[in-house]
C-alpha cells in the first residue's frame, strides 16, 4: 500500500516526475549568454539533460540560452527560476564525454604581464583622463 502512495507522489497527472539523468553536484564558473545579455553564473549541479545554475541576475523562464565554460558550449532554455537559481534544459542531451569536458574545461583568463604588476611611478601616465594623467587639477585654486 505504501508503494502505491509513493508511486502516486512520483507520477502526477500521468507524467513521470522522476529525473531521467543523475545529477552531479559541483560549483563551476560559467557564462550564460542570451540574445539580450550575458550572465556570469555558477553551475551548481549538472546532468546530461540540464544544469542548475546560480547568479544574482537570471533570465526569464523560456529564454533560449547558451551555457559556456571555456571552449565548451551547449544550447538550451531556462526551464525554471527561483530565488537566485535557475534550471537550464539542454536542447540535446550531453554524452558522458561532453559532461566530463564541461567539468574539465578551463576558464580562459588573460595571462598577466609584468606591466600588470608594475607600480605607477612619477612621470608615467596612469590614466588617460587629462586631469588625472599628470597630477594637475587635483588642487582647485
Amino acid at each position: 500500500m505504501a508503494s502505491k502512495a509513493l508511486l502516486n507522489l512520483v507520477t502526477q497527472g500521468g507524467h513521470d516526475m522522476r529525473r531521467r539523468w543523475s545529477r552531479q553536484p559541483m560549483i563551476l564558473s560559467a557564462r550564460l549568454i542570451t540574445i539580450a545579455q550575458e550572465y556570469r553564473v555558477r553551475i551548481r549541479d549538472l546532468s546530461a539533460g540540464g544544469a542548475r545554475i546560480q547568479a544574482d541576475d537570471l533570465p526569464e523562464v523560456g529564454t533560449d540560452a547558451l551555457l559556456k565554460r571555456g571552449e565548451f558550449e551547449t544550447f538550451g532554455h531556462i526551464a525554471w527560476v527561483h530565488d537566485g537559481q535557475a534550471g537550464i534544459e539542454f536542447d540535446d542531451p550531453l554524452s558522458d564525454a561532453e559532461v566530463a569536458a564541461l567539468q574539465a574545461a578551463p576558464i580562459h583568463t588573460p595571462t598577466p604581464t609584468a606591466e600588470d604588476y608594475r607600480r605607477p611611478g612619477f612621470g608615467r601616465k596612469t590614466s588617460s583622463h587629462p586631469r588625472w594623467s599628470d597630477g594637475t587639477g587635483w588642487i582647485d585654486g
